[in-house]
């Protein structure tokens, strides 16, 4: 969408799905997903009524949404996450045995299984309570499910295209229960989700998101007072939002949350995974300052907690650097429904759509300097301050940005630094400079992996 901008300007229109604007232009998204988020509060009205993703976060519209990402909040502040970091260093065990294993008689690790497994263990154990190691058990259907969940959001699914482009049809398939999704899937974490609850319910807690989600209506007072502005912000009081703001969370809304953090988080946390670990593979002089400050902070095992990564400076550089490089998703969106509303100039009509070209954006010289450069330190502390709003968006922004951030970020660092104590990154022949991306899909995953050799350290590195 680069050359687009280049060829019809920062926003333009186009008709996919009903009529969009594509807009490039930071000041108008600026206004658009934050400061007029009022206006534009919504995602664009999936076609398909899909359950239980219907009552997914995504998917719930103005005071439905705000009940519900309010509530869900109280499950992702930093005091909730701290008590899930001995579940993501056990995963990170897991992950680290198994590339050890691999080493020894591989010279190029497909890194995709690998932190595939690692990413659906950590949904498990966070989200569940389970303990799969999805690593050694690949015939396991809770891993079996969550692969074959990704084959449905391909843009070449005959079910949806059908939907799409045949008039009338998506009403069809919702009148008949056709889903465009896994239905299989669907059912057996439906059924996972169902006997955990149960068993939460009967008194036996664990300390994962599936938990605080069932606690998080008792614990608001858990937000902060900027956590809860970053909720509330904008919202008219005539949203319907007054009326929803006491109720608890249904079991449709977690259920459906539950499952689609699983499946969101698998791919994507799986991707960036492996795109950070290609990019310092190819870029080794970063890759030696991250290890440096890796031996600095956390050389052994037990050093490895959430208040350590929160002082790795250049750890936090790396991974927005990689996000900003690699996104998980092309683009995002939002629509108007509220009414005709003009943002700097433009008429934005009710019923238009918005599509955010988060990966274009992310690679525009206008905003990016040498935006084809792996540059960490665009994100330090003395450059921070020269990155425009809105310019980087793996998690969108807003009211409206990727509630499970801090969990994704969480997760990607733990797997980095684990690695990172006891091996170095390097390409191989099998190593795709740089890796093709798979634009069939919703998320920008390298569909034939991430092939690289995994180093052992020396003690004296």
């Amino acid at each position: 969408m680069l050359t687009k901008k280049n060829q019809y300007g920062k926003v333009y229109g186009f008709s996919f799905m009903g009529q969009s604007f594509v807009i490039h232009d930071l000041e108008m998204l600026q206004e658009i997903l934050i400061s007029r988020f009022s206006s534009f509060p919504n995602h664009t009205r999936a076609k398909f009524d899909d359950k239980p993703f219907n009552k997914a976060l995504t998917a719930l519209r103005d005071g439905h949404w705000r009940t519900a990402r309010n509530t869900l909040s109280a499950a992702f502040t930093g005091s909730k996450l701290k008590q899930m970091t001995p579940l993501i260093n056990e995963c990170c065990d897991q992950l680290v045995q198994h590339f050890d294993e691999l080493r020894k008689s591989e010279a190029g690790i497909q890194c995709k299984d690998l932190y595939g497994a690692y990413s659906l263990d950590v949904a498990a154990t966070s989200f569940f309570g389970m303990q799969i190691d999805s690593q050694k058990n690949p015939n396991d259907p809770f891993v079996k499910y969550a692969k074959e969940s990704f084959g449905g959001g391909s843009i070449f699914n005959p079910k949806l295209l059908i939907g799409i482009l045949v008039p009338g049809m998506a009403k069809l398939y919702n009148l008949l229960g056709i889903q465009i999704t896994n239905v299989q899937a669907t059912r057996f974490y439906t059924s996972v989700i169902d006997k955990a609850i149960e068993l939460r319910e009967k008194g036996s807690k664990r300390d994962d998101v599936l938990q605080l989600m069932m606690d998080a209506h008792k614990l608001d007072s858990d937000l902060t007072n900027e956590e809860d502005e970053l909720v509330k912000g904008g919202m008219d009081e005539d949203d319907g939002s007054a009326a929803h703001s006491k109720q608890v969370l249904s079991s449709e809304v977690i259920m459906a949350n539950a499952v689609f953090f699983l499946l969101a988080g698998y791919d994507t946390t799986n991707t960036a995974l492996c795109m950070t670990s290609y990019l310092l593979a190819v870029n080794k002089e970063h890759q030696e300052k991250l290890i440096q400050e890796v031996d600095e902070f956390a050389p052994r095992r037990e050093d490895v907690t959430y208040q350590t990564l929160s002082k790795m400076e250049y750890l936090d550089c790396v991974v927005k650097e990689s996000l900003r490089f690699y996104p998980p998703s092309a683009g995002g969106d939002r629509c108007n429904d509220k009414g005709d509303i003009v943002v700097k100039g433009t008429l934005i009509p009710k019923g238009f759509s918005i599509w955010i070209p988060i990966y274009a954006i992310h690679h525009d010289p206008e905003i990016w300097e040498d935006p084809e450069e792996f540059r960490p330190e665009r994100f330090s502390k003395e450059n921070r301050a020269n990155i425009r709003p809105v310019s980087w968006l793996p998690f969108g922004d807003g009211p409206r940005s990727c509630i499970g951030m801090r969990l994704a970020l969480m997760e990607i660092k733990f797997a980095l630094v684990r690695m990172l104590q006891e091996f170095k990154f390097e390409t191989c022949p099998e190593t795709e400079i740089p890796p093709v991306l798979n634009t069939r899909s919703a998320f920008l995953s390298p569909p034939n992996g991430v092939k690289l050799q995994i180093v052992q350290r020396k003690k004296t590195d």
